[in-house]
């Protein structure tokens, strides 16, 4: 199976990305596994997400500059000096003359500078509960911007225009850690070469740790990656540590003065003395619950929330009565936790604490999908009702309905 079914009308997540393959299909036989080649005949498929008549936009009115933009060929970047202005503007003409002399014209993070790229990563991102980015590569015909190369996150390698030819190689280094080196190769390094040329519309999976490069023929080519940076195991067995760490003063001590110099021995012995019995309890369900909890707070308030016009919210958070209606904001995935004698709600860019008693309070406002009246609010009094419902919206989680 690897073309689609029917045309589709724009993509709006991580299921029509893989499309027509089914989500449990992916995880069972691709992710973290193996690449996937999806052939599509809609060249039309993914423009909805971006264009190359949008780019000049991208880079004209929301001026990414330092690591956000590169122009390169064949590794080698042009100096910043040939295409920035001493304001922070790109010099749109002298980019233009890069294009035409074979460089590639590099966004990273694209979606901090496109919408429609930033609604689909924050998607993405919430559906597959790991970090997802998007980069955009730009290529003149017959050109390659980069040498052989693996990537420590996952790529999922989307051509919106033209034409690009992939070459894949054996793995070098099995699932290497997230954000760890990352080697440029010689060819003569690699071996067992799989080629593969993606027109408009496909999409490739390339799990990290696979080397590939890439470079066009006789057409441009315009393609994104979403890179997935996971969280992974040893991640959960850290967080782990550091949750038995705020009660165990044993993991707060410090190593011995001199420890680098002393007989390594001495140190494995008294490593073992201490941590044995941590570890053990590191791994135990309470522990590996408050893990969870440490990485689902980290997760949902490091992505900032969509702009939409919640400068008006603010303008009117004083005319709240009871009667007023009111919502969660668009696209506003949020969580309540209960921890000792506090409670939270965990949502885009924020959190919000209150006390234990009023976690049913929360759970209202997360669980409600539809508008309802500050006097709805459970539990509180009329005054408590409408502070609470100022608080969420100066917060940035909830908005005026009507």
């Amino acid at each position: 199976m690897n073309t689609t079914l029917e045309k589709k009308e724009g993509i709006s997540g991580f299921q029509d990305l893989i499309h027509p393959y089914s989500l449990a299909d992916f995880s069972t036989h691709y992710w973290d596994k193996k690449s996937l080649l999806i052939k599509r005949e809609d060249t039309c498929y993914f423009e909805s997400l971006l264009t190359i008549s949008n780019i000049d936009e991208v880079l004209d009115l929301n001026r990414p500059k330092g690591s956000s933009i590169r122009v390169v060929k064949y590794q080698e970047p042009l100096d910043k000096t040939k295409y920035e202005n001493a304001d922070g503007s790109l010099n749109l003409n002298q980019i233009y003359a890069a294009y035409v002399d074979g460089y590639t014209i590099v966004v990273n993070e694209i979606d901090r500078f496109w919408k429609p790229l930033k609604i689909f990563c924050h998607t993405t991102r919430d559906f597959l509960n790991h970090k997802t980015v998007a980069n955009m590569y730009l290529t003149p015909k017959n050109q390659k911007g980069l040498l052989p190369h693996y990537d420590t996150h996952d790529v999922f390698v989307i051509q919106v225009s033209g034409t690009k030819h992939w070459k894949l190689y054996d793995v070098a280094y099995p699932t290497p850690m997230v954000n760890s080196f990352q080697p440029i190769f010689q060819r003569e390094q690699l071996k067992n070469v799989k080629e593969i040329t993606l027109n408009a519309g496909d999409m490739m999976y390339i799990p990290r740790g696979i080397p590939h490069e890439a470079i066009t023929t006789d057409e441009s080519s315009l393609h994104l990656t979403i890179g997935v940076y996971p969280t992974q195991w040893i991640d959960l067995l850290t967080k782990s540590l550091h949750h038995i760490a705020y009660t165990n003063v044993a993991l707060r001590q410090a190593l011995p003065i001199g420890f680098l110099e002393s007989n390594p021995l001495a140190v494995h012995e008294e490593a073992q003395t201490k941590l044995q019995t941590i570890l053990q309890e590191a791994l135990n369900t309470k522990n590996m619950q408050g893990a969870k909890q440490l990485i689902t707070e980290e997760f949902r308030t490091e992505q900032q929330p969509m702009g939409d016009g919640h400068f008006k919210n603010l303008d009117k958070i004083n005319e709240l009565n009871l009667n007023t209606r009111l919502v969660k904001r668009d696209r506003m995935n949020c969580k309540v936790q209960e921890i000792g004698a506090a409670s939270r709600i965990l949502f885009s860019g924020n959190v919000i604490k209150g006390p234990i008693t009023i976690a049913p309070v929360f759970d209202f406002v997360v669980t409600r999908n539809e508008t309802f009246q500050v006097q709805e609010l459970p539990m509180l009094s009329d005054e408590n009702k409408l502070k609470l419902c100022k608080r969420l919206i100066r917060g940035g989680l909830l908005k005026i309905a009507y």
